[in-house]
């Protein structure tokens, strides 16, 4: 492996590191917050992106958590991409490039198939 693929592997090693402490904040700031203001009177329901992203802003605690959990979720997400643009681009790897995109697209499929009730 050359010094570029070494440079890849630690900027790829740091968007893991930085999804994982950024969610762990999130969620032990929602937790703390949850704990101090006490259990919210009205029914709970699931938050989508976009109600967590705005709750968190308010700094709800339960919309915190989601968002926490939603960047770790995304956190894979993101090293496949770096991993696909990686090869392409430093490594000049054409064929695991071409590995990452498919699973950057069997990941993205996923996310558009609906959930079994």
């Amino acid at each position: 492996m050359n010094r570029d693929g070494m440079n890849v592997n630690r900027i790829i090693a740091n968007i893991l590191r930085l999804g994982s402490v950024i969610s762990a904040i999130l969620m032990l700031a929602g937790l703390f917050l949850f704990l101090v203001k006490g259990y919210p009177q009205q029914e709970a329901h699931i938050l989508g992106f976009p109600q967590a992203l705005a709750g968190s802003l308010a700094l709800e605690p339960v919309a915190l958590m989601t968002l926490g959990i939603v960047i770790l979720l995304l956190t894979p997400l993101l090293r496949v991409v770096g991993a696909f643009f990686a090869f392409l681009l430093f490594e000049k790897d054409w064929k695991y490039a071409l590995i990452s995109l498919g699973v950057l697209l069997i990941l993205s499929a996923s996310l558009f198939v609906p959930g079994v009730r």
